[in-house]
């Protein structure tokens, strides 16, 4: 279904403003947001390059061990990595409604979300290297199949090219360890490949624990400040993320009244950032 003739009939019947409205238009128009995508996967493309050349080289905190041996491969999210879901973001923009996992069900079933800009053509490239594609999501079990024939669609290589493992899209709950936090299945891959590079939008894609406040992610990111652009790349994601919920403590049950006051008290005025 096209995203305007599936929004028209739910829009409201006067403008409404909404958490994430600029956000999603900057998103889906501002050029800036591609060129951000574009530069990211060319820097990637250029560091793989690189960690082919070095056999030590790793980008896995959970990679330990003698790697030099081990075939190559690269950790990437999907969602706001290599997927484009802004058309569901507009989707709650038109209609007023926050998450649900039903609306994110629906969307996820339809396997209709895009590229985003330099993402198949990074995995390709990979591929044509020998370097197996690893994608770890959030996504649930559940959603697999749906996912694949998304990515299948768009180009995205999901076979495996060498090496002991035979699922390259890992889920959240495929198996009983694989939970929210995704250091169990990067430490999975890391047991049989030398992970070159990960690649994510989140905090989370790169160090477990980011559930905390926002001095603390900052406290926790500065401790791998080498790895930012070296052996970690991040897309751009204004929509939604552990950031997001860090500014209200990471506390879901608050209402959304609640939530938005506690977003707007962690403006800064002032010229220095929050700590």
């Amino acid at each position: 279904m096209a995203l305007a003739a599936g929004l028209s009939q739910a829009a409201p019947a006067q403008p409404r403003n909404h958490e994430i409205l600029s956000a999603t238009l900057w998103a889906q128009t501002a050029v800036e947001h591609d060129a951000a995508c574009l530069q990211a996967y060319r820097q990637a493309r250029d560091l793989l390059d690189r960690g082919l050349k070095d056999r030590k080289w790793t980008a896995a905190l959970e990679q330990s061990g003698d790697i030099r041996k081990l075939p190559p491969a690269v950790i990437m999210d999907i969602d706001e990595t290599v997927l484009d879901n802004s058309a569901n973001e507009a989707r709650a923009v038109l209609t007023g409604a926050e998450f649900t996992t039903a609306a994110w069900d629906e969307w996820v079933s339809e396997s209709a979300a895009g590229a985003l800009p330099g993402a198949v053509e990074f995995t390709q490239y990979a591929r044509s290297r020998g370097v197996t594609v690893f994608f770890v999501t959030n996504r649930e079990a559940k959603h697999e199949q749906a996912t694949r024939r998304n990515m299948l669609r768009l180009g995205f290589p999901l076979e495996v090219a060498k090496g002991p493992a035979s699922d390259t899209v890992l889920t959240r709950g495929e198996r009983p360890d694989w939970n929210s936090e995704k250091a169990a299945r990067r430490h999975y891959i890391a047991q049989s490949y030398r992970v070159l590079l990960l690649i994510g939008d989140d905090l989370g894609d790169f160090i477990s624990n980011v559930r905390a406040s926002v001095a603390e992610r900052r406290r926790m990111a500065a401790l791998h400040a080498e790895r930012w652009g070296t052996r970690w790349i991040v897309l751009p994601n204004p929509m939604y993320g552990s950031w997001d919920s860090a500014l209200y403590d990471h506390d879901f049950s608050l209402s959304r009244r609640a939530r938005l006051e506690r977003r707007i008290r962690m403006l800064n005025t002032a010229r220095t950032r929050n700590q």
